[in-house]
């Protein structure tokens, strides 16, 4: 079985007490059947501390929703207790992903970790390969349906990445790539083409705006973005490559997946329209702090991905969107990468 993974994740290390938005706040924590059976064997007084907090499968967080084994200095009393080993699955894996295929194994680290987004922010986007044990994870796919999308995503993340190449016209492109895969399956064709969408941006914030949040402090920061539309600095050209980082995680990450659920063409919109928006949110924090660093911009993508591909309620909103509304249509898209990227 291959491995196909970002060559930058090798380097990923988890920033544990030094880490602002800890993964161990405000998420709920399902735990592994095979981890649970050994945390219900544990002994002594931390076993009974284990029982204590371990509810329907899952940690019971505090008040302040912390995991009840986050310490004061920010670290796993279960890691310290126990060992890296006898984490869950979800705590040892977090914030790696993973995917599953007939021979094929793809993995990386995702954009709502802080340090794994400066990692990916920072990094040029190339793919390394190994050989490893056959998992025999993958699900019921059509076969020609898989090559033709892994074709098609090999082509779109050659042209984000071909600097040689305006990052808006890159975007469009790979639009076109990914309209003729959702075409040759879907009749009919499933978009709302129109680009005379008056006030796209303000509408496209506005669905953002109506999303469940994830934390307190993202739905005061998106709208004020929103109310700074009229105010904002210029756009700025040097957060092009970091732009174009993000979109190459995106499309490497989803667009396999479309084999399973057919959004080609979704997928490719969100990688399309998360540029969009996230390139507005480095103009606001510029407005905020008078400049936008990589961590700023680090910080930024990582709490839109949190809010986003974080949330499968989320995600499944707005790929209905995507289909549905005159301002996410693929040529409305197109003229707004134009205006936004210039």
């Amino acid at each position: 079985m291959i491995y196909r993974t970002p060559e930058y994740c090798k380097d990923f290390r988890c920033i544990a007490d030094k880490c602002k938005d800890s993964c161990c706040k405000g998420w709920e924590i399902d735990i592994d059947e095979d981890t649970a059976r050994y945390y219900d064997s544990v002994g002594g007084e931390f076993g009974k501390r284990l029982k204590e907090n371990i509810r329907d499968g899952c940690f019971v967080l505090t008040e302040d929703e912390r995991c009840p084994f986050l310490n004061k200095q920010g670290l796993c009393d279960i890691y310290t207790e126990l060992g890296e080993d006898k984490l869950c699955r979800i705590c040892s894996d977090h914030p790696r992903y993973f995917e599953w295929f007939d021979g094929l194994k793809e993995g990386g680290t995702g954009l709502c970790c802080e340090a794994a987004a400066e990692l990916i922010l920072s990094r040029p986007f190339s793919l390394s390969e190994s050989d490893i044990h056959d998992e025999g994870a993958a699900g019921d796919y059509d076969e020609e349906l898989f090559e033709l999308i892994q074709s098609a995503r090999g082509d779109i993340l050659d042209i984000i990445g071909n600097e040689d190449i305006p990052l808006a016209d890159a975007l469009s492109k790979s639009l076109d790539i990914a309209a003729e895969v959702q075409e040759s399956i879907d009749i009919p064709f499933p978009d709302n083409e129109n680009d005379d969408c008056g006030n796209a941006l303000n509408r496209i914030f506005g669905c953002f705006c109506e999303l469940e949040p994830i934390d307190e402090n993202w739905l005061p920061y998106i709208k004020g973005c929103a109310d700074s539309f009229d105010t904002m600095p210029a756009h700025n050209n040097d957060t092009h490559i970091y732009l174009r980082r993000i979109a190459q995680y995106l499309v490497f990450r989803y667009l396999l997946k479309s084999v399973y659920d057919g959004e080609i063409l979704g997928y490719t919109k969100f990688a399309a329209v998360s540029v969009i928006v996230i390139a507005r949110l480095f103009r606001y924090s510029a407005v905020n702090s008078g400049c936008c660093t990589i961590s700023d911009c680090a910080e930024t993508a990582k709490n839109y991905s949190k809010e986003t591909e974080y949330c499968e309620e989320n995600m499944e909103k707005l790929l209905e969107l995507f289909a549905d509304e005159p301002f996410f249509s693929i040529s409305a898209l197109k003229k707004l990468l134009t205006e936004e990227l210039s």
